[in-house]
């Protein structure tokens, strides 16, 4: 009896044994399936007498060839090229964004200085006028065109960012559910080794979005650990949900917390890098790219005046917050700093023109106080719209103005007795704003007194141009004092305490409130997708502040626009405007080239991985087959064992008869 106890365990083992190696065959080729193996024990063996006959052999275990260090560094590596390939994607889009083509910002931006330089070549003609404006209009576009495309562009990375989560809360549903029936199976002391793999590959398909990490505790509990532990998931599920803090950025939190957990890898991880970090970083420089070409434009637009001479009105576009409170708090649309505002005031029937300085001190100056400031000048009015909370200046009476800086051609002669009258001439190319003084050595007369002569200083007292102005000069004629301005004394006397003074600028606008009001400005708009070129000037290209002088055919404010081209901007860290989309571009680049090589370097650790785990867990045909007719000889010898048996116990009961 006991040969065929013997010989039935080994019919069952082999059994057994066949069917695992079965099961090896028809899941050689299924994703994530582990190799499994019998492990044969010899039974405890019977004692007969004085000797120990072995009673068989029996399966201990069907374990699962698995190597957890490969697993691990498999589970993150999927984690690390999810979150690449998710950045190289995105990045992609970002750089196509980017790159140079028609109607691009490098297109319409090149377009659009080589206009001006047309408009500077033949200032007078209208039709290259209306050119530059549509190229002007064109800019703004494609700025407006592709601030929109990188809006876009965050919101569908938001929305799968969305559906990225939903998907990971089914997978941890899924894992969930497992991990208790992977428990309860344990239970009874039987190791689940197809649902640990169907467990497995719910964990690799986790990874994809954020990092994960498998653990077993000592019962035999599963457990899920996301994020380094933050989060750990055993027979519960845990839900998570998308958080945005009061910035904008945008995290995952678990269990309806809103302290977002930190990731390291993953889709979701890379999706919110890209929200948070990449894409604002893109958006915000060029955002501070278009504004600070309009607010380039626009202030030095401001400085110049039409081929009609100055005006008579200067309408503001755009406003403050608030118009009674001091200006460094009244948020304006562009940044306004402390300084002089230079206005020059010309009176129409006489052609005289006088400069005006207006100090403003943002700290404790309104907008309604720089109205004040700007209506106390002859010749001016101010006023504020309470509404709009824009700035409105209008010449008053016979006179009309202008902001372009040209110096005073009657200068302030109220400390001259003498009959001699001083005219300045010219356009000033100092780099500094100043005033000059001019003094004489003595008491003469212009052109007559042997030894005259007129010394011109600065503010500082520093002697500008020394000029004999006595006997063989001739009274009226110009001579240059310096950077571009003249001088003449007309014929009669000077005394020695006679002072002429005037002011030389460089830069009428310290403060920048011209273009943050938009006083005379190309543009309309403060913000990436709301600039346009204003209509007013749209519809009047003889309004070009192309002059500034307003004679016809001077363009010099024309040339300064276009100068801007080349122009280092500290905003833009020292950069060109057309160097910082360039470096812009070429920043997109090498998002997609690090993320790019990130990729093919992960995916080539990946391959290098999965043969090493291939050579553990796979299933290898031959040697299965190999195993399964060593298997089934067995199982013949076993059968033919228990005939033999049987054959030997018939004959037994024949001998007894």
């Amino acid at each position: 009896m006991k040969a065929f106890d013997i010989g039935l365990s080994a019919l069952t083992a082999q059994q057994q044994k066949l069917s695992v190696l079965g099961n090896n065959l028809a899941n050689a080729s299924t994703p994530g399936y582990h190799r499994q193996r019998v492990e044969l024990v010899n039974r405890f063996p019977l004692q007969n007498d004085k000797l120990h006959i072995g009673s068989g052999v029996t399966v201990k275990q069907i374990s699962r060839m698995r190597s957890s260090a490969i697993e691990t560094a498999l589970l993150r590596n999927t984690s690390e090229t999810a979150a690449s390939q998710e950045t190289l994607a995105m990045a992609k889009q970002l750089e196509s964004m980017l790159n140079p083509g028609d109607s691009t910002v490098h297109a319409t931006l090149s377009k659009f200085f080589n206009r001006l330089e047309k408009v500077s070549n033949s200032p007078q003609d209208l039709t290259v006028r209306q050119e530059f404006l549509a190229a002007a209009s064109e800019l703004m576009e494609s700025f407006n065109s592709l601030t929109g495309q990188m809006a876009d562009l965050g919101d569908d990375i938001r929305q799968n960012l969305d559906d990225s989560v939903k998907e990971v809360n089914q997978l941890l549903v899924d894992v969930a559910d497992l991990n208790s029936r992977i428990f309860q199976s344990r239970l009874t002391s039987h190791e689940p080794n197809d649902l640990l793999d169907r467990r497995d590959q719910l964990m690799t398909k986790l990874s994809e979005f954020l990092d994960v990490d498998a653990r077993t505790l000592d019962g035999g509990e599963e457990l899920a650990s996301v994020a380094g532990g933050a989060v750990i998931v055993g027979a519960t599920p845990v839900a998570f949900g998308v958080t945005e803090d009061r910035t904008g950025k945008v995290g995952i939190a678990a269990g309806g917390l809103t302290a977002p957990i930190t990731l390291h890898t993953g889709k979701i991880f890379a999706m919110s890098k890209m929200l948070n970090e990449t894409l604002p970083e893109f958006k915000d420089r060029l955002r501070e790219l278009s504004r600070t070409i309009v607010q380039a434009v626009d202030q030095q637009h401001a400085q110049g005046m039409s081929s009609q001479g100055p005006y008579s009105v200067l309408l503001g576009t755009r406003g403050v917050a608030e118009v009674s409170i001091p200006l460094a708090r009244s948020s304006p649309e562009f940044p306004i700093s402390s300084g002089d505002l230079y206005i020059t005031i010309s009176e129409d029937a006489t052609g005289n023109r006088r400069t005006e300085k207006v100090s403003i001190n943002t700290t404790t100056d309104s907008l309604n106080d720089v109205a004040t400031k700007l209506s106390a000048l002859n010749g001016v009015l101010a006023t504020v719209d309470p509404v709009r909370k824009t700035l409105l200046i209008s010449a008053g009476g016979p006179y009309s103005i202008d902001f372009a800086g040209r110096p005073d051609n009657t200068p302030d002669v109220s400390l001259m007795t003498g009959t001699s009258k001083p005219t300045f001439s010219g356009l000033y190319t100092g780099d500094t704003n100043n005033r000059w003084t001019v003094t004489f050595s003595g008491p003469g007369e212009i052109g007559v007194t042997d030894g005259l002569v007129a010394t011109v200083k600065d503010s500082l007292g520093q002697i500008v141009a020394a000029q004999d102005v006595g006997k063989g000069y001739s009274p009226g004629s110009s001579f240059e004092v310096r950077d571009g301005v003249s001088l003449s004394l007309g014929s009669g006397t000077v005394v020695t305490a006679d002072s002429i003074s005037v002011p030389v600028v460089a830069t009428p606008d310290e403060t920048g409130i011209l273009s943050a009001l938009g006083i005379n400005a190309l543009f309309s708009g403060s913000e990436p997708g709301l600039f346009q070129v204003r209509s007013e000037l749209r519809q009047h290209p003889e309004r070009l502040a192309s002059s500034i002088t307003g004679k016809p055919g001077e363009a010099v404010n024309v040339v300064a626009l276009a100068g801007l081209r080349d122009l280092r901007l500290p905003n833009l860290g020292g950069r060109t405007v057309i160097e910082e989309m360039a470096d812009l571009t070429s920043q997109s680049g090498l998002v997609v080239q690090a993320a790019d090589s990130q990729t093919t370097q992960l995916q080539a650790f990946q391959t290098q991985l999965e043969g090493d785990r291939n050579s553990v867990s796979g299933v290898d045909v031959s040697q299965e087959m190999l195993e399964m007719m060593q298997t089934q000889r067995a199982y013949q010898a076993a059968a033919r064992f228990l005939s033999t048996a049987d054959q030997m116990l018939a004959e037994l009961f024949q001998l007894a008869r």
